[in-house]
C-alpha cells in the first residue's frame, strides 16, 4: 500500500500542477508519467533526433495512489521529439515526445501510452469479417469512446490488425494505437478511427509482399501484395466510408504497418495516392527488392497531383533491424532519384530499437504527429 498524502502535501502538489500548466501555456508541453513502482526519483531526458540537443529534468510528483504515482515535466515540443524516462535507474526505451503525447505509463506490462486524468481501459473494437479469396479476413475497427456520427473522422488503416489493440497480442504487447490516438484527440482538434486488417495467417509473408520485380529473397518471390492492396482499396475502404462518419479525401487517410506490413503499406500508398495521404513504414522490408527495381517501379508513378507523406522509422539493435535499416536508408535515396517531393519524406532512426511491438508502440505517436496537421 502506497503512502497516503497529507493535506499539506496535497496542497503543495496542486500548486506544482498549476505551475506545470502555466509552463505549458508559455510554450512548453507537459508530459505525464504514471509509475507503478513507487520510485524515489523519476527523471525525463528530452532529446532531439535532428539537433541532438538534450535536456534532463527531474519530474515533479503530481499525485500518489495505491496503484501508481503520477509525475510531470514540461519541455519544448518544438525543440525535442524523444524522451527517455529513468525511474530509480531503470530506463525506458526512447519514447516519442510531441504535443500529441499526454503521457507514458511505466508498468510490469511495459511502457504504454495514456491520457492524463483519464482512466486506462482496454480498447473496445468491432470485428467485421470480409471475403478474401477462398477464405475470410477479419477487420478490426476501433472508434473513440465518444464517437459521434454527427462529426467527421480521419481514418488510420493498418496492417497486422490482430496486434493493434489486445495488450496480450504478442510477447511485447500491442501497438497501443488506440491509446495514442485518444491522447492526440485530447490535445488537438484531430479526430480519428483505426481500421486494422488481420494478417495472422501462414500466408502473411506473401500477402504483405508486392510483386514489383525480382525479389532478393527467393522464398518471397511472387508475393500477392497486389491482391491485398486491391482488397484494402476496393473492399475495406468503401465499407468504412459507407458505415462510418469519416472523411474520404486523402489528407484524412493514412496507411501504416511494420516489417512486411511496412513495405506493403508503402506499396498501398504508392498504388493509391488518391486515397492515402500519409504512409507509415516502420522497420519496413524494403530490402526485398534492390534499388534499381524500386526506382523503376517509382518512376512509373505520377505524383504530381497526390504525393503521400512518407514516414520511415527503423531501429538498429538486433540483426533483423540492422538488415532492414539499409533498405530504409536506400528508400530515401530512391525517392530522391525519382524527384519525389523532399518535404514529403522523413526517416527517423533509433540505434537501440528492436524489431517488436514494444518498439513500434513507443514511436507510433511520432507517426501521428507527422500524419496529422497541428490543429489546436
Amino acid at each position: 500500500m502506497k503512502r497516503i498524502l497529507s493535506f499539506i502535501l496535497t496542497a503543495a502538489i496542486a500548486a506544482a500542477a498549476l505551475c506545470s500548466c502555466s509552463a505549458n501555456t508559455q510554450g512548453g508541453h507537459t508530459l505525464y508519467v504514471r509509475d507503478d513502482f513507487d520510485s524515489e526519483t523519476v527523471t525525463a531526458t528530452f532529446t532531439s533526433t535532428d539537433s541532438k540537443d538534450k535536456q534532463e529534468i527531474t519530474m515533479t510528483l503530481v499525485s500518489e495512489g495505491d496503484e501508481y504515482n503520477t509525475y510531470s515535466a514540461s519541455a519544448d515540443a518544438e525543440k525535442f521529439d524523444r524522451v527517455v524516462i529513468d525511474a530509480d535507474g531503470d530506463k525506458t526505451e526512447e519514447l516519442a515526445f510531441n504535443d500529441y503525447v499526454s503521457g507514458w505509463h511505466l508498468s510490469s506490462d511495459g511502457v504504454v501510452p495514456f491520457t492524463y486524468d483519464e482512466e486506462e481501459t482496454e480498447p473496445d473494437y468491432e470485428i467485421v469479417t470480409m471475403p478474401y479469396g477462398n477464405t475470410e479476413k477479419n477487420i478490426y475497427i476501433w472508434t473513440p469512446e465518444n464517437y459521434d456520427e454527427s462529426e467527421k473522422y480521419s481514418v488510420i488503416y493498418m496492417t497486422d490488425g490482430q496486434n493493434l489493440f489486445n495488450p496480450n497480442a504478442t510477447s511485447t504487447g500491442s501497438w497501443g494505437v488506440a491509446e495514442s490516438v485518444e491522447s492526440m484527440m485530447s490535445l488537438s482538434k484531430n479526430k480519428a478511427i483505426i481500421v486494422g486488417i488481420d494478417d495472422s495467417t501462414s500466408n502473411r509473408d506473401s500477402e504483405l509482399t508486392p510483386d514489383i520485380g525480382k525479389c532478393t529473397n527467393e522464398n518471397m518471390e511472387n508475393g500477392t501484395g497486389e491482391y491485398f492492396s486491391k482488397f484494402v482499396y476496393n473492399k475495406v475502404v468503401p465499407y468504412i466510408e459507407k458505415n462510418y462518419s469519416v472523411y474520404t479525401a486523402p489528407e484524412h487517410n493514412s496507411i501504416c504497418g511494420s516489417s512486411s506490413g511496412g513495405i506493403e503499406s508503402f506499396y498501398i500508398g504508392m498504388e493509391h495516392p488518391d486515397k492515402f495521404g500519409a504512409i507509415g513504414a516502420l522497420s519496413p522490408a524494403f530490402g526485398l527488392f534492390d534499388d534499381k527495381t524500386w526506382v523503376k517501379y517509382l518512376k512509373e508513378k505520377n505524383f504530381k497531383k497526390n504525393a503521400p507523406f512518407v514516414y520511415i522509422f527503423n531501429g538498429d539493435n538486433d540483426d533483423l533491424e540492422s538488415y532492414l535499416l539499409e533498405g530504409a536508408k536506400s528508400m530515401v535515396d530512391n525517392l530522391k532519384a525519382v524527384n519525389y517531393p523532399k518535404d514529403k519524406v522523413v526517416i527517423k532512426i533509433y540505434d537501440k530499437g528492436l524489431h517488436n511491438e514494444k518498439n513500434w508502440r513507443a514511436i507510433f505517436p511520432e507517426f501521428l504527429k507527422f500524419s496529422f496537421p497541428s490543429e489546436k
